[in-house]
């Protein structure tokens, strides 16, 4: 949810009439772990299964009502005036804390809403074992977080670990199970000081493979490629759930083993990436970075998908978009096209010029540098509209078309057969 900014004009300038103090208020997200017993956590179970079949039958409700002849689509007020009959035959529904239920069909319905305006697709059925739902508690009086304890509806006290104090106005809190262990998520809003707007220094990103990121400034960060030091592993697990009996005990706990090795995983490039992204919206006002459509990437290469994916190219954007807007900086996204083939220092674009993955070496003005560095310093400029082409556009007969049979000095490639060479485009 994007901020919104007003200004106030009651207590907090009373003394000043003539200064208007100017906020943005913000949704800042905690977490938090927690420690629920042996029978608390049988309970959370419990409430995951009663949810996620409430899940499946208003999805189903709302998909019978897409299929009639007069076409009536249930809302999530309409659904959930429902729950009154339904948690009154369904007595374990009933035990589910029923603003928890309430928000999981407002969940529904936005998922529903996204499939219309075609920016996702439509609402899967979920299923025990692979699909693990949260619980949102919406009203901020009916839990409580003390020193050491999150009181939650119909739960008790849960021991947790708070390791930093909460800012701003509580309103949410979540539970979610991540593998064996529970997190809660308190949202809290926040009236903060509208960020002065900075733009400098200006520094670009070039995203790969081999080299996770290459800025224009120099500094070049290898890949960790943790999902590929842990594929064997992982294969040693799966066989050895492939090997268990379906349904038993042992099963479940291979299946445990692998869910902690995805874990693992994945936690360790969060903060990788964490780091790399503090680090430059702390440091920079502007981060240039290439205008990717990286699902698709993944999906056209399925030699470079699974690199792709281990660098975390689409977690490092979202990291910056919203660290930069919290500091009052800004990132800007350009055409990634012949940024591989283009010279920093002249603007000649040429595929010989690129001579391996990491030498550059311009055929115009000998112009050599790090394949890299080279692209993320094109990228900055075109940001900054000072050497063509212009806003990252690919210079005028650089394209066969009839209308500008204007040749290069090279094969001109596609953006994906460089991605297969380089792993840039």
């Amino acid at each position: 949810m994007p901020p919104r900014r007003y200004h106030t004009t009651g207590g907090l300038v009373r003394a000043k009439r003539a200064t208007r103090a100017y906020l943005v208020l913000t949704h800042k997200a905690f977490r938090y772990r927690v420690y629920p017993t042996p029978a608390q956590e049988a309970r959370l179970i419990a409430w995951e299964a009663s949810l996620r079949w409430l899940w499946n039958l208003a999805n189903e409700h709302r998909l019978l009502g897409l299929a009639m002849s007069k076409k009536r689509y249930p809302s999530a007020f309409d659904q959930i005036n429902g729950l009154k009959d339904l948690r009154s035959e369904a007595p374990w529904l009933a035990d589910v804390p029923r603003d928890v239920c309430a928000q999981l069909l407002v969940k529904l319905d936005n998922s529903w809403q996204r499939c219309f305006k075609r920016l996702c697709r439509a609402p899967h059925w979920k299923r025990k074992g692979r699909d693990f739902l949260s619980l949102t508690e919406t009203h901020p009086k009916k839990w409580r977080l003390d020193a050491s304890v999150i009181r939650f509806p119909k739960l008790g006290n849960l021991r947790a670990v708070i390791h930093r104090p909460l800012e701003g106005t509580r309103k949410t809190c979540t539970l979610k199970r991540d593998g064996n262990q529970w997190f809660t998520h308190i949202v809290c809003e926040i009236d903060r000081p509208d960020p002065a707007s900075r733009h400098e220094p200006v520094v670009a990103i070039d995203r790969g493979v081999v080299n996770m990121t290459a800025d224009s400034d120099g500094n070049i960060v290898q890949s960790p490629r943790f999902y590929t030091h842990a594929m064997k592993r992982l294969a040693r697990a799966q066989r050895t759930v492939s090997r268990r009996k379906k349904g038993s005990k042992n099963r479940e706990k291979a299946k445990l083993r692998v869910a902690l090795l995805h874990r693992k995983v994945r936690r360790q490039r969060e903060h990788v990436v964490h780091c790399l992204s503090s680090a430059y919206a702390k440091s920079h006002g502007t981060v240039v970075v290439e205008k990717l459509n990286t699902a698709g990437m993944v999906r056209a290469s399925s030699g470079l998908a699974c690199g792709i994916l281990d660098s975390g190219w689409g977690l490092l954007v979202w990291c910056l978009t919203y660290k930069l807007a919290w500091s009052g900086g800004r990132l800007v996204e350009v055409p990634a096209q012949y940024s591989s083939q283009t010279c920093s220092a002249c603007g000649v674009v040429d595929s010989k010029s690129r001579r391996s993955r990491s030498e550059f070496c311009c055929v115009a003005c000998g112009h050599r540098e790090h394949a890299d560095v080279n692209a993320a310093k094109v990228l900055k400029h075109r940001a900054n509209r000072s050497v063509l082409p212009v806003e990252g556009s690919p210079p005028v007969g650089s394209r066969r078309s009839r209308k500008a049979k204007v040749k290069l000095r090279g094969t001109r490639l596609s953006t994906l057969e460089n991605h297969v060479l380089y792993g840039r485009g």
